[in-house]
């Protein structure tokens, strides 16, 4: 009797964590793995907040003309120090950070394609330009990462240049697309 009572106890300690650990799991499911200069894709806006003290200012962004992208935060440096980073654009969906924008201050064409050939080595697939007959002022390349998608962009504009590498997670971008989409029926 004594057996099946410390089996007993053993089950449902071991179920106590199974469900604690599952409902960090699901909470967590959404981070991605890969670190963008310190950023990672899907934590929440607290814990980028939190970890971007003394290190970078954050301001509110304007909101963007062609509708709802998330709430939009400047932020004046990468979380992960590096002297090529101008500045860094993050949209936070749902609470959690959905879309990274990475501006460079090196905005040639050879800082394009050494970005384009890093991303490309680090993701292990090829980048995939848009058509040059379309693209008069700009330059843009496209893959995919391990849950997201990124695109690199040189665009000229008519007093300056920009350069800059967006990363985007698929699932919450998904989840933003739907939202508004629902919006637009009602």
């Amino acid at each position: 009797m004594g057996i099946a009572w410390i089996i007993a106890g053993a089950i449902f300690l071991s179920l106590l964590c199974v469900c604690s650990c599952s409902k960090k799991q699901k909470d967590d499911g959404l981070v991605l793995r890969e670190d963008i200069y310190g950023f990672f894709l899907g934590q929440t806006k607290d814990a980028v907040f939190r970890r971007a003290e003394n290190i970078a200012r954050i301001t509110k962004a304007p909101e963007p003309p062609l509708g709802y992208r998330g709430d939009l935060y400047d932020f004046s440096a990468p979380l992960d120090p590096n002297p090529a980073v101008q500045r860094v654009r993050c949209a936070f969906f749902d609470g959690r950070l959905m879309e990274v924008i990475v501006y460079f201050r090196n905005t040639g064409l050879m800082n394009l394609n050494w970005l384009r050939m890093q991303l490309e080595g680090r993701y292990q697939t090829n980048a995939v330009a848009e058509d040059g007959k379309l693209e008069m002022a700009q330059k843009t390349y496209r893959l995919a990462g391990p849950g997201m998608s990124i695109t690199i962009r040189r665009i000229t504009k008519k007093d300056t240049t920009e350069l800059y590498v967006q990363y985007l997670h698929d699932e919450l971008h998904k989840r933003l697309i739907e939202k508004n989409r629902t919006v637009e029926r009602k």
